[in-house]
Formats: structure tokens, sequence, C-alpha cells
């Protein structure tokens, strides 16, 4: 009877490390892909940065590219939140700023109406911080 407990124990134990392994390699390649997107919205925000100090125009492909890599982005972050098992209000955030950020950079003509784009970008960084930190939490969660 006691080998058979133990051996029950060993089997559930052996479960739950494989589905703890499993689960933190699928948050991970989550985690990567939000990590080149962002990453590639780094690249924008980079040449709207020019457009707000009146270094070179807007330009109607800077607003289509930056609009498919924040979708990118939020995808992304979509695919973390269904991956985590905590319910966090970072994805909420990380949406609304990228709405915010998408609709700060319609707007933008130059450096006189750069403020609601600066402000813009500042609560995007936040939220995507927000996200870093959730997946982090999450992971950190697993450790045993």
């Amino acid at each position: 009877m006691l080998l058979t407990g133990g051996a029950l124990i060993g089997w559930f134990a052996n479960q739950y490390m494989e589905y703890r392994t499993v689960y933190k390699e699928a948050l991970t390649a989550n985690y990567q892909q939000f990590t080149e997107a962002t990453a590639q919205i780094e690249d924008s925000l980079k040449q709207l940065a020019d457009v707000a100090q009146g270094e070179r125009p807007k330009s109607e492909e800077d607003l289509e590219q930056l609009q498919m890599r924040l979708l990118k982005a939020l995808n992304a972050a979509e695919d973390l939140e269904r991956r985590m098992s905590a319910s966090s209000p970072a994805v909420d955030v990380y949406r609304t700023a990228t709405i915010q950020l998408k609709q700060a950079s319609d707007r933008i003509t130059g450096p006189l109406d750069a403020k609601p784009l600066v402000e813009a970008v500042n609560s995007y960084l936040l939220a995507e911080k927000m996200v870093r930190d959730s997946v982090i939490k999450e992971h950190n969660a697993f450790l045993f």
C-alpha cells in the first residue's frame, strides 16, 4: 500500500513538472513574439519622433506601418493574456494605449501639435512595461 501511494505521488509530481515545463516554454514563446513586435514599434516611434521634431514630414506609409506593427503587438499581448492563468489588467491597459498612440500619430503634423503624441508614447511605454511585468510575475509563479 505504501509503495502504491509513493508511486502515485511520484506520478503526480512528474505530471506537474512536465506541465510546468511545457507551460513555461509556451509562455516564453509568446513573450518572444511580443518582444519582437514591440521592437518593431520602436522603429516607428523613432520615425514619429522625427516628425514631432520637424525633421521630416509624416507619410501615409509611416502610419500604415505603425498600425500594422501595433496590431501585431496587440495580438501577441492577447496571446500572452490567454496563456497566463492570473487575470491582470495589463493587456487592457496596453490595448487602450495602442489605440491612443494610433490616434495621436494620425493627428500629428509637426512640433506644434506634438504634445498628444508624446503623452501617448509615454502611456504606451508604461503599458508595455505592465505587460512585461505581468509575464515575469506569471513566469516566476511557477518556480518550484
